[in-house]
């Protein structure tokens, strides 16, 4: 994943494979890839950052979550930032609303501050669909480590067939004691245009060892032919220490 983009959900996709009318949970999310300016660490971006949150406090009219995303299993050839920043809206409106708020009341002044402490290469947006709701509620300033995939559907298979693979995945994790989300980031504005692949797979963990168990779990369950089928070709997942720094509950 060269780029971590951003999406906008369309009614096209909401249609996707739920003709029920059980869609998943929806939300539009940005993202930015950040370095750190010359002379400045963490410790400097997080000033920023809570002195953005205290601004977001005050201003921002609609919920906005934020997570700080830090390499931990990663390649230098796929991902070149020092960490990433991602933001969640409940729809694109939301979002709208949070920048033109963020726009009129901190983008001068304490994106000044930001930009001296980091340089972050664009922004983009994604629509994102809910496949497994974590067992457990997120917590502000909550620890935990996120798997991202580049996913794209195996030849036959669409985005009509992922209810119903849902399913099967769900029943397969819930047997297994797998507590994390499972999220797919589609990309839209701001994303690269070389973007190759159908959508990003994201997989939260609690810890490292869950995701090994996981994968120890996936690969017993290959052997043994128990494992549910797989609809997408999927990359080997780069993974991210994640750290919320932001949490509001919708009203």
């Amino acid at each position: 994943m060269k780029k971590i983009i951003l999406m906008i959900i369309t009614s096209c996709f909401l249609s996707l494979g739920f003709g029920d009318n059980h869609y998943p949970n929806t939300f539009t999310m940005e993202a930015l890839q950040c370095k750190f300016a010359q002379g400045n660490d963490m410790d400097d971006a997080k000033r920023v950052i809570a002195q953005w949150k205290d601004n977001a406090d005050k201003n921002f009219s609609a919920p906005y979550n934020a997570w700080v995303l830090t390499p931990l299993y990663t390649s230098s050839e796929d991902v070149d930032f020092d960490f990433a920043w991602i933001g969640f809206t409940e729809n694109a409106a939301s979002m709208g609303r949070i920048q033109d708020e963020w726009i009129a009341t901190g983008a001068e002044t304490i994106g000044a501050k930001w930009e001296r402490a980091t340089d972050c290469a664009g922004q983009a947006l994604y629509g994102v669909a809910e496949a497994r709701a974590p067992k457990t509620s997120f917590e502000e300033g909550q620890i935990g480590y996120l798997a991202v995939s580049n996913c794209s559907f195996k030849e036959g298979k669409t985005g009509l067939d992922l209810a119903e693979n849902d399913k099967a995945w769900n029943t397969y994790d819930d047997e297994n004691g797998f507590e994390g989300g499972v999220w797919r980031w589609w990309p839209g504005a701001g994303s690269p245009t070389s973007y190759k692949h159908d959508f990003l797979l994201a997989i939260g963990y609690s810890s490292v060892e869950e995701y090994g168990r996981d994968r120890d779990n996936n690969l017993a369950a290959m052997r043994a032919g128990t494992r549910p089928e797989s609809i997408l070709n999927c990359d080997a997942p780069r993974i991210y220490t994640s750290e919320n720094v932001r949490l509001v509950s919708p009203e």
